[in-house]
């Protein structure tokens, strides 16, 4: 039986952990994203690439530029999740990667990729982690 989480961050540090040591780098998350086609410099990425990008900012290491542009464009289409072969919630591996581009996760402020979005989006991107990863039960008691 796993054990519960104390708090987000171990929620977050679980997370993490598991992402890195079961995802193979395929990019099957990265093609399946109906967003890619909308940001340049993303049509003819390498999906392996662009992953391991997203992966670096998950160890709070600045990705790739192409890592940047996939965090910048997601829209929570959730069609990643079911394109994991390993059974990753690929969506939520996207937005820990966010997270951490905006320097939420302790990446130094001068090494964030995402800080220049003001701090409306940063929350609304905290919120809809929030809520298409808990229950309103567990978003309650974080809220307490």
């Amino acid at each position: 039986m796993s054990k519960t989480p104390s708090s987000l961050r171990e929620h977050l540090d679980d997370f993490i952990a598991d992402t890195l040591s079961r995802c193979t780098r395929c990019g099957k998350c990265f093609e399946a994203c109906p967003m890619t086609r909308y940001s340049d410099g993303l049509s003819n990425a390498e999906p392996g690439a662009v992953v391991s990008g997203v992966l670096d900012w998950l160890t709070q290491t600045p990705g790739n530029a192409e890592s940047v542009a996939w965090l910048k464009v997601c829209t929570q289409s959730s069609r990643c999740i079911d394109a994991c072969p390993e059974g990753i919630n690929a969506m939520k591996m996207v937005r820990v990667g966010q997270m951490s581009a905006m320097g939420s996760l302790g990446v130094p402020a001068e090494q964030t990729a995402l800080s220049g979005r003001d701090a409306k989006d940063f929350f609304r991107v905290i919120n809809a982690f929030a809520e298409t990863q808990m229950s309103a039960e567990e978003i309650a008691r974080w809220q307490r």
